[in-house]
């Protein structure tokens, strides 16, 4: 992952050669446009993850904000790290306490406040940003499920919100209540990655029994093993994939990516090894992209769907 504190050059107000001093070395390369009057040396977005992206065009962006803008929605995700897995706007998003109507200008996405406005904002790189309770419940009054509810599960496994706060902030909405409703219904602070969030959407897309998430298999003497999923009347545990358990360098911890892969083959083999494990089902971020390719996986494994 790079680092989103990029430096960025601001050319408006500056003297007239200056800017065309900036403009020339744009011309040649050595600079990139952000946005118009905003400059970062060349590469300095490469290796950027797309959240990072936006948090750059956030702080590019500060100077339009009003006193009373309050930084929401997908912005407010990527100054808070909270894990968006949808595809992020071009524009970033703020609520305005002094309209009730949606304007969109060439650089902002400016929600009028229905009712209420944010009663609490956290104050980050300067910026007013919705609270991480507001925010997802934002997020899922205005986007699909799959979208909303890795971020509702996050906060709630890294306690920034309590189910009573996410359920006030829903109370509060009006347009979207009913979608933002159902994702704070079916948050559980038991998943662990964005990834097993999308794989519990789903589960209830395709029809597929609850399962028991976070089950621990263990032995006296032995290692344990916590699954993803497990559905114990038909004796199946579902793992899901994601790149980063191979790649990313905090969920290495220092090992590398064949070393990874053995520890997880020799845990595999661990939970196969108990007899009411019939078999493991191992789910990638392909696999949660196309419903119908899990829907094979799944009833191939003998889970109803």
């Amino acid at each position: 992952m790079g680092n989103a504190n990029v430096r960025l050059i601001r050319t408006t107000g500056l003297p007239s050669a200056e800017r065309k001093a900036l403009e020339r070395a744009v011309h040649r390369g050595e600079l990139e446009r952000v946005r118009p009057g905003v400059l970062v040396p060349r590469g300095a977005l490469d290796g950027l993850w797309p959240e990072e992206r936006h948090h750059v065009i956030v702080r590019a962006a500060v100077t339009r904000l009003r006193p009373t803008d309050v930084l929401s929605h997908e912005s407010a995700c990527a100054v808070l790290g909270l894990p968006f897995v949808g595809r992020w706007p071009s524009k970033v998003h703020v609520l305005d306490p002094t309209s009730s109507t949606t304007r969109v200008t060439a650089w902002l996405v400016r929600h009028g406040v229905e009712r209420h406005a944010p009663r609490q904002a956290v104050d980050r790189d300067g910026i007013l940003t919705t609270t991480p309770a507001r925010t997802a419940v934002d997020i899922a009054s205005a986007r699909p499920l799959d979208q909303s509810l890795p971020v509702v599960d996050h906060v709630l496994r890294t306690l920034q919100a309590t189910p009573e706060q996410l359920a006030a902030e829903v109370s509060r909405v009006i347009k979207g209540r009913t979608r933002a409703a159902a994702a704070v219904e079916m948050g559980s602070a038991a998943s662990g990655s964005p990834a097993e969030s999308v794989c519990r959407v789903r589960f209830r897309q395709l029809g597929v029994p609850d399962p028991v998430q976070q089950h621990e298999f263990a032995r006296p003497g032995e290692h344990t093993a916590i699954v993803d999923f497990w559905f114990p009347e038909h004796g199946v545990v579902v793992e899901v994939d994601g790149r980063a358990k191979y790649e990313d360098d905090a969920m290495l911890d220092g090992r590398t990516t064949a070393d990874a892969h053995w520890h997880e083959k020799q845990r595999e083999d661990f939970v196969r090894s108990f007899p009411e494990v019939r078999t493991v089902v191992r789910v990638t971020w392909a696999d949660l992209m196309d419903p119908d390719r899990l829907r094979t996986k799944l009833r191939r494994a003998g889970i109803p769907c």
